[in-house]
């Protein structure tokens, strides 16, 4: 097995754990300057530099970790956010003085940093990479628009780490151990189940390269992430009665159902026009902004023929593009990795710098203006 590289991997870290600290003190300088006051609710800590890191779909992870999934009074909507972050939260707040919040920001950081190394040695071990090849995707990640959600108490973090572990070893061909990460995945996000399918299509490419006449017992770990997700279905039966519980929540608290690609483009353009406020109105924006990019960067991975990224993200993009609401289409891009791996490997030729210039340059203009927008509790999400 090849060496990890440890030096380069630790500089990838150190460098995106250094833009994720002058990201936090941006938003609390900012915060600062709008004069914003402390956070006001019923899951806040009433640390006030603690619940800037915590919003929106945070205080959902936060009860969870806290109470558990529907207690008494609450039908809905926690069953809509699987419970591996959660979890994680809770076993590990023992450790910030037993606040579930503080742990879910540190796991979010530290996810975050590892994240960043694995994505560099992906990269950097890519047929059409390298060592260059790796730092831009490490700048690419570091500089993306919704970057403030890599460093706050949500699942962007994590699920990225996981998933870039489980593909960087299933390229290694190290499969149960892949499958083991894939199904950590999983637990943490649905779409877990969308990394498992780009995993097979690289399990298949794999077999076919190899000309044997029958797959390997280690096919068998590619259904972990199923399994992972299949016991909690079963555990929200327990709770509900109803296998379908997840989507019922889904559709319940956001009103997200299946529809036709322009059927959700259609509802997506009437909310940009129907927005109330310039704010709101930008991140409708950019939520039908993010959902075209996944489009044309599948466009490109067919191009560049990587067919196992491919079906993960035309998946993972397709089912934002077939759902009745394309909120929050920027936040799911940061766990778009093969938009990273795709974009940093491109051929080294000027029209290619010059693209990727402009792309980091509009990125960290786009991050600065979301930041603010955070920090001023102007809805990104």
């Amino acid at each position: 097995m090849r060496t990890l590289g440890a030096s380069p991997l630790l500089r990838a870290g150190l460098v995106f754990l250094g833009s994720r600290v002058l990201l936090a003190a941006t938003l609390l300088v900012m915060a600062a300057a709008a004069r914003q006051g402390a956070v006001h609710h019923e899951w806040a800590t009433g640390t006030e530099w603690l619940d800037r890191f915590a919003g929106w779909d945070s205080y959902h992870f936060v009860r969870i970790a806290t109470v558990g999934y529907l207690p008494p009074g609450l039908d809905c909507c926690d069953q809509a956010f699987f419970p591996g972050y959660p979890l994680l939260m809770a076993a590990l707040a023992p450790l910030v003085g037993g606040s579930v919040t503080a742990a879910g920001l540190l796991v979010s950081v530290v996810a975050g940093v590892v994240a960043a190394a694995l994505l560099w040695r992906l990269v950097a071990d890519d047929a059409r990479g390298g060592p260059a090849a790796g730092r831009r995707a490490v700048l690419l990640l570091a500089l993306a628009p919704c970057g403030f959600f890599l460093v706050s108490v949500y699942t962007e973090a994590l699920f990225l780490a996981l998933s870039l572990g489980a593909w960087l070893l299933a390229s290694r061909r190290q499969w149960w151990w892949a499958g083991t990460l894939a199904a950590l995945a999983a637990g943490v996000r649905v779409n877990g189940l969308f990394l498992a399918a780009g995993l097979v299509v690289m399990y298949a490419v794999q077999w076919h390269r190899d000309g044997r006449p029958r797959p390997r017992v280690d096919v068998l770990a590619l259904g972990l992430p199923a399994l992972g997700v299949g016991a909690y279905l079963v555990h929200l039966h327990s709770l509900t009665g109803s296998w379908n519980a997840w989507q019922e929540a889904q559709d319940e608290g956001w009103k997200r159902t299946t529809a036709m690609p322009w059927t959700g483009l259609t509802a997506a353009w009437q909310s940009l026009l129907d927005s109330p406020d310039a704010w709101l109105a930008a991140s409708r924006a950019a939520d039908i902004v993010a959902v075209l990019f996944g489009v044309a960067v599948c466009v490109l991975l067919v191009a560049q023929r990587r067919w196992p990224e491919l079906t993960y993200l035309a998946l993972t993009v397709g089912v934002v593009l077939c759902s009745t609401l394309w909120v929050s289409a920027p936040r799911y891009a940061l766990t778009w990795f093969p938009a990273y791996v795709a974009l940093a490997t491109l051929p080294d030729r000027t029209a290619y710098r010059r693209l990727y210039a402009v792309l980091l340059g509009l990125s960290a203009v786009l991050l600065v203006a979301a930041t603010w927008a955070v920090a001023t509790r102007h809805w990104v999400a």
